[in-house]
């Protein structure tokens, strides 16, 4: 009796309990009791309900005996066995609505990668875990490529329905460009312009600037332009990638993507206080920065450059090309010619600030000094001779030879190298004669003949106003025409007298007239002394003095 009435009674409770508790409920409880496996949960039932240990601390949970739980009903019988709990369907059910509510939200997620997606050998995306759900991560909503196992953190794009399925598709490019736009709207708050930031060097682009990492998710960039005030435009000579750097801040781009930076706003302006620190007429050092056909640029400070037209590069010569003369780096002494702050412009001179070269080389070699020389060119009845770099030398055609010269070239000709004497200076050149060199043939003359001495010499032309006759070492001698006492002919020879000889004036002049008419004073002198002498007396006359001249005959 006793028996049957436990099992009505078992089976009474069992239906009540059927009405109140489902399989998959939500129940509450107080857990009540504990053993090494289970902790006993009373959810008010005719028995305890179990909730195994194993699954508790998996979860990473600690419970004891009077703490209240919420949990899944996942096993519940007529009989009189103890129900079974579970956390994990709640936490999934919990779990599924924070990833439904997040969508357009910033609610990021954790989760594990746990099958990486191809397609025809291709990437296609990943299959993630968040704490059990599946969701989606399409390869363009990854910031890198992943492998199995790794961690990553997502925002949730959409979740579908699809029967009891639901389909997640989540992003972490989504999630960094949230959390960069929440990071720049705090840096923005927190960084203004004309601050010194510092950074770590990522990137060197030659032709663009130096971009730096600044803080988390902001990045900065130095321009080109900003990196010097002088014009060193490369890059690679201010930083090297790895690198920290200081920079000082222009402004945020126009979508406050990065953070414009400038090096050479570290130091100031440098042509603010140009004046003065540079004076027209004064001598500085400089660094030569460029060549041009025109000029040279060079560089007094980071920043000041001045301007050197060819010209002014060196004394007495100005060449094809600068870099004839200079070279990119080479240090020069300058003397600033002109400044003008507003324009920003300073000319200068490298020739202004070295001593004139001609002055020096004439210390050296004062005149009488005979010097070595390379004949450059002939120009207008010169002869243009380098002595020195910067150092010309010129010999007129008077001074070629002591002999007349028809032809510059029958004496000299363009790219030999000879002997000159320095005759003088004469304002940046330096004078020099050939023919000093050889003795003077007209001294020659005047030693072997002197004066008033009647020769023989050939006639050699007719020119405007006389003749021109010459010795037997080619020294010319003019005679006017009123001096011969007949019409001449080239080739002829003609005894002659000499009146001048002038060798520093190379000029010797020579007369027919003269030479006869020292004949007749000779003659009559002779004459006069023959009768003082004779019986006759001193009584002559002029009849007598012919009648000697014609020899006796009437």
């Amino acid at each position: 009796m006793t028996n049957e009435f436990e099992k009505l009674l078992e089976e009474y409770l069992g239906k009540e309990e059927e009405t109140q508790l489902q399989r998959g409920q939500i129940v509450k409880g107080t857990i009540v009791a504990e053993d090494d496996n289970n902790y006993y949960v009373d959810i008010g039932y005719k028995i305890e309900a179990i909730l195994p240990k194993e699954e508790v601390r998996q979860e990473g949970k600690e419970l004891k005996v009077g703490n209240e739980i919420e949990a899944v009903l996942i096993k519940i019988t007529n009989k009189l066995q103890n129900p079974k709990l579970s956390l994990k369907p709640l936490k999934i059910k919990k779990l599924t609505e924070e990833i439904k509510s997040a969508v357009g939200r910033f609610k990021p997620f954790e989760a594990t990668v746990e099958k990486v997606i191809e397609k025809d050998g291709k990437k296609v995306g990943y299959l993630i875990s968040i704490d059990g759900i599946k969701a989606l991560v399409p390869a363009q909503e990854a910031v890198k490529e992943h492998k199995v196992g790794d961690k990553v953190k997502v925002l949730i794009l959409n979740v579908k329905q699809r029967g009891k399925q639901l389909r997640i598709t989540a992003s972490e490019k989504k999630l960094e460009e949230e959390e960069r736009k929440r990071l720049i709207e705090k840096y923005k708050k927190q960084i203004k312009e004309g601050d010194i930031v510092e950074g770590k060097v990522i990137k060197i682009d030659p032709n663009k600037g130096i971009t730096l990492s600044v803080k988390k998710a902001l990045r900065g960039f130095i321009p080109i332009r900003e990196l010097s005030w002088g014009r060193n435009r490369n890059p690679f000579d201010y930083a090297e990638v790895g690198e920290r750097l200081k920079a000082k801040v222009l402004g945020w781009s126009k979508d406050d993507a990065f953070l414009y930076l400038s090096l050479k706003q570290l130091k100031p302006n440098p042509w603010e206080n140009v004046e003065e620190k540079y004076k027209v007429g004064e001598k500085y050092t400089a660094r030569v920065v460029g060549l041009i056909d025109k000029g040279v640029f060079v560089e007094l400070e980071e920043g000041v450059e001045a301007y050197v037209p060819k010209t002014e590069i060196a004394w007495n010569i100005v060449p094809e090309h600068p870099k004839d003369l200079l070279e990119k780096g080479q240090k020069v002494e300058v003397v600033i010619t002109r400044l003008d702050k507003e324009r920003k412009r300073i000319g200068a001179s490298i020739k202004k600030a070295q001593p004139k070269p001609w002055e020096a080389y004439y210390d050296n070699h004062p005149a009488g000094s005979v010097v070595k020389g390379k004949v450059t060119s002939i120009e207008n009845n010169r002869v243009i001779v380098e002595l020195a770099p910067g150092v010309l030398g010129f010999v007129t055609k008077g001074n070629l030879s002591w002999l007349p010269v028809k032809n510059i070239e029958d004496v000299v000709k363009v790219g030999e190298e000879r002997e000159f004497m320095v005759l003088g200076l004469s304002r940046d050149q330096i004078r020099l004669g050939l023919k000093q060199l050889q003795p003077n043939p007209y001294e020659e003359i005047k030693e072997k003949y002197g004066e008033d001495v009647t020769v023989k010499l050939p006639v050699i032309g007719i020119v405007k106003g006389g003749y021109l006759l010459q010795f037997e070492n080619g020294v010319e001698a003019f005679m006017p025409k009123k001096e011969a006492t007949r019409r001449l002919k080239p080739g002829e020879e003609v005894e002659v007298r000499i009146v001048t000889i002038n060798p520093e004036k190379q000029r010797v002049v020579v007369s027919m007239r003269e030479k006869e008419e020292a004949e007749e004073r000779k003659f009559f002198e002779e004459f006069v002394s023959q009768k003082a002498t004779s019986a006759e007396g001193a009584g002559f006359t002029l009849a007598d003095i012919l009648k000697a001249k014609l020899g006796g005959k009437q």
